[in-house]
């Protein structure tokens, strides 16, 4: 059995509107298990308020958005839920040895909870992703849920939640399945830094975790440039967007904030930031759905032409050429 917090997708780990101040850690709990099994990961809930806040604990199952960035939608009542319906039934929170849908945070308080996930034996493989929701109750409200409080993708309005990714597999694993879906850049460019789009489809049952790079040859065939590529969990059956390493939140502070605005605008790019470009290059992309493969490569070509850079010189030559001229005939 493996457990792993990891960062690499959400962001629900802080919540702050109308008073209410609460955190969360871990935002992402990720859970490979065989059958049966009896899981238990620790969920830490603090109120960061000088107010007492009452809590209601749901579980919302989610699948990945159609937006391929990374973040969730909640799959509606009447959806489907993986390979087994009932699983959420298998979820308890724990406090103190006792099952709760509720709490109670006194003002800086921190608790400890466990999340607790009772597999049996004849488990449907696959995987579920669902989140452990902390949202505020109202005043008026005991425990019926206000669905206005539930967390909608990657914001939250009165609440928290960590996301869990819940894989239930055999002893033989099974390779990870996937495609390249895009890898693309603009043909012609001026200048850089240059954007590369790359999306990986996973194809198979279980979420992966790819790791990749794109190498970049000039007309040469030196290699003038490489890029890592953000390793990102990409949920089963889904396509994500993979960005550079550079837009990890633990990339190095000082070049983070030196490319804060492009990466704002372009949060699902893949950047090269080398700015003066001149010829055709080749770029390469690697990619491995996992430690043991399988790998896929895929190549693709842009041209780049610094125009304004031509013309300036082109303008500042015929302007020498002039002056020159004039003075050879004052002189002749």
């Amino acid at each position: 059995m493996i457990l792993n917090f990891a960062f690499l997708i959400f962001n629900f780990d802080k919540a702050a509107a109308a008073g209410l101040s609460i955190g969360i850690y871990p935002p992402l709990i990720q859970i490979e298990t065989l059958p049966p099994a009896n899981v238990n990961s620790k969920i830490t809930i603090q109120n960061l308020g000088d107010n007492p806040v009452d809590l209601e604990i749901t579980l919302k199952p989610f699948i990945a958005s159609k937006d391929q960035n990374g973040q969730v939608e909640y799959i509606p009542q009447d959806q489907s839920f993986g390979e087994d319906p009932l699983i959420l039934q298998r979820v308890q929170i724990i406090d103190e040895g006792k099952t709760i849908k509720n709490i109670t945070l006194a003002p800086l308080q921190k608790k400890d909870l466990t999340l607790n996930i009772n597999i049996p034996s004849e488990e449907s493989l696959g995987d579920y992703y669902f989140s452990v929701i902390f949202s505020a109750i109202p005043e008026a409200q005991n425990t019926e849920a206000n669905p206005s409080l539930l967390v909608n993708q990657s914001q939250s309005v009165g609440g928290v939640a960590t996301n869990v990714l819940l894989s239930v597999s055999s002893e033989t694993k099974e390779t990870p399945q996937g495609v390249i879906e895009t890898f693309s850049s603009p043909i012609f460019l001026e200048k850089g830094p240059v954007p590369f789009t790359v999306s990986i489809k996973n194809t198979g049952r279980y979420f992966i975790t790819p790791q990749g790079s794109i190498l970049i040859k000039n007309i040469f065939g030196q290699t003038v440039g490489k890029v890592n590529l953000l390793p990102v969990n990409i949920l089963s059956n889904s396509t994500r967007l993979l960005p550079d390493e550079l837009q990890s939140p633990e990339s190095n502070p000082s070049t983070a904030e030196l490319n804060a605005k492009r990466y704002t605008l372009n949060a699902t790019k893949a950047f090269w930031p080398e700015t003066f470009l001149l010829g055709p290059y080749q770029a390469t992309l690697n990619v491995s759905l996992s430690d043991q493969g399988p790998i896929f490569k895929r190549s693709i070509y842009f041209f780049a032409l610094p125009l304004q850079s031509l013309i300036g010189l082109a303008i500042a030559a015929i302007v020498f050429v002039l002056i020159r001229s004039k003075i050879r005939k004052r002189n002749a």
